[in-house]
């Protein structure tokens, strides 16, 4: 890739922009699109309409396929009333159905409000209700979740989606023997795919202008502070993350295989393992419920020449039987994200790397759900160790000191603030929350605060040192708020005070789990309190969020502001014994 040579005396990477220098000036020149997601999707493979979009277990499903399946879609979702403006939830996967019903409410200008099927009833229920939908779209196996609750969340219609419904015939049949469906469907209210595309035949669906910050769907995520909220990821957002990747150098051509593990009910997984690879004119291989443990079969099997992934996950991948000897020469680009890979698992993974035959250095990424997933990466070669890239063609990434607000120079710490195109809307209906996030800085600009904090190189290249925001990180990627434990175990009338901090993973090289310190009034068994605490944690908590242990302390160390000094905690038991806690 050619470098432009830039000059400018200033020492502040907003105003330098030295990742510059890595573009090419003909890429520099493109336009960002002006369209909706259907649209820009739509334009990006109306030469190649006959390669293959999605492959489902074997199944080839043709991109003009994938667009008359989208259409359909539409046509049946203004049967049901749906309309410029409405949102829909899902709960439900990537599955074919799910990937052309996302495009279909696009196209009429309408939300897909997008929950994670692996939430708990009561999650679900409020994240249905808050959006306002009046049609849930969820798949087969999450029914047990939603009947209980059908009575609550007064939506007009529900339609289920079945992961068996595109596959290839001899598994189809196989899947429906081992895992009968058991829905009493009725009518309008509860209908199956077939019944909902019926209700489309003879209705033309009017696709809606394009409106550039309108709403494509919602991702929820805990954001830099507290419970989840929802991300409103845009067209413009998601266009932008895309033309990112499309003139960022990689070397890609129409008819690649992208292999796509991540959800798409998360940001990542619908900027980047969704809508990003189809723009490219990618065949996406569909991986509607990923098991880590399978990911070597999948990359053998598949072949894939681009997948995204966690760092937890490409660790897995280098211990997997089906790599040994194996050559991965047909694999360009093996993106990280999700999570800051750390250094030893990096050198690691490199050598695997070179010994797979795989040419380029491992592409890793640095985002987030406000900014739909991505802002910095690497490419090709272009490359650092420990980093997580240079900002992408159309943002801006700088650093500013956390209490005076003041922008750092090139080679100094500070938090990682992002400015563009791909910033989100908002939080839906959570106006303070976004105001945290997104503020205005006296350059006149809105910038999004990630609390991560890092500096900028000389070149360009961002490094991530640590976090401003309290918050735990899993070895597969997922957030853990303190804050959700402890205001559960600080129910117990027993429970003076609580602080919840990560302690080391010890079966993974990367990673926390969630570790309660209790503090308790006066009581005769400690132990058989922490006991209780944390059999409740197991009972009413996500399974991703659950803590490892409850221990007791006489006293949790406060601030000098009175706050749970859980920085010192942290320290006192990052090496904590929670296996053989858990075996007492």
């Amino acid at each position: 890739m050619k470098k432009i040579e830039t000059v400018n005396k200033s020492r502040r990477p907003s105003e330098q922009k030295p990742w510059l220098k890595f573009y090419s000036e003909e890429n520099l020149r493109q336009s960002l699109p002006a369209c909706t997601a259907y649209t820009y999707l739509k334009q990006a493979n109306q030469d190649h309409l006959n390669s293959p979009a999605l492959c489902y277990y074997g199944k080839k499903i043709s991109y003009a396929q994938l667009f008359e399946n989208i259409d359909a879609c539409a046509n049946a979702f203004a049967a049901l009333g749906v309309k410029q403006g409405d949102i829909v939830s899902f709960v439900s996967v990537a599955v074919p159905e799910c990937v052309a019903a996302i495009y279909a409410l696009n196209k009429l200008g309408a939300t897909a409000n997008t929950i994670d099927p692996r939430m708990d009833k009561d999650s679900i229920r409020r994240m249905v209700q808050e959006s306002g939908s009046s049609v849930l779209v969820i798949i087969g196996m999450v029914f047990p979740k939603i009947e209980p609750i059908m009575g609550e969340i007064h939506q007009k219609h529900i339609i289920v989606q079945s992961a068996a419904r595109s596959l290839p015939l001899g598994k189809k049949i196989a899947m429906k023997i081992a895992s009968p469906e058991k829905i009493r469907y009725n009518g309008d209210y509860l209908m199956d795919w077939d019944t909902f595309l019926g209700k489309g035949k003879g209705v033309t669906a009017v696709e809606a202008p394009y409106v550039g910050d309108a709403t494509m769907a919602i991702a929820y995520t805990g954001g830099t502070t507290g419970f989840p909220k929802g991300v409103m990821l845009t067209n413009d957002s998601v266009n932008a993350v895309s033309y990112n990747f499309k003139y960022a150098g990689l070397y890609i051509k129409p008819g690649d295989r992208f292999l796509g593990i991540i959800p798409v009910f998360t940001s990542y997984g619908m900027v980047c393992g969704m809508h990003m690879p189809l723009c490219m004119g990618f065949e996406l291989i569909l991986i509607p419920r990923f098991v880590p443990a399978t990911i070597g079969k999948l990359v053998k099997n598949y072949r894939p020449n681009h997948m995204i992934s966690t760092p937890a996950f490409y660790e897995t991948l280098m211990q997997s039987k089906e790599m040994k000897n194996f050559d991965l020469s047909f694999l360009i680009t093996m993106g990280s994200g999700g999570d800051t890979m750390n250094e030893g698992l990096e050198g690691k993974l490199h050598a695997f790397m070179k010994a797979h035959n795989i040419r380029y250095p491992l592409a890793q990424g640095y985002g987030m759900s406000e900014l739909s997933a991505a802002a910095s990466f690497c490419v090709n070669d272009i490359y650092k160790a420990g980093s997580v890239g240079i900002p992408s063609i159309t943002t801006t990434v700088s650093v500013f000191d956390p209490d005076t607000g003041e922008e750092k120079n090139i080679g100094e710490e500070g938090e990682i603030c992002v400015t563009g195109p791909s910033m989100m809307k908002g939080y839906y209906n959570r106006p303070e929350e976004t105001d945290y996030v997104m503020r205005r800085h006296d350059d006149g600009q809105i910038w999004v605060h990630s609390g991560d904090i890092g500096y900028m190189d000389e070149d360009g290249f961002l490094f991530i040192k640590g976090r401003v925001k309290r918050m735990i990180t899993r070895f597969d990627g997922h957030k853990v708020f303190p804050v959700n434990i402890e205001s559960m175990v600080t129910e117990n009338p027993v429970v003076r005070n609580s602080c919840v901090i990560g302690v080391d993973d010890r079966e993974h090289s990367q990673g926390q789990y969630p570790l309660v310190v209790v503090e308790l009034a006066d009581v005769a068994d400690f132990e058989s309190v922490c006991r209780n605490i944390y059999d409740e944690c197991q009972t009413r908590l996500e399974e991703r969020g659950r803590p490892v242990a409850v221990i007791a302390v006489d006293s949790i160390p406060l601030t000098g502001s009175g706050k749970n000094d859980y920085r010192t905690l942290e320290i006192q038991y990052a090496q904590f014994d929670y296996v053989s806690w858990a075996q007492r």
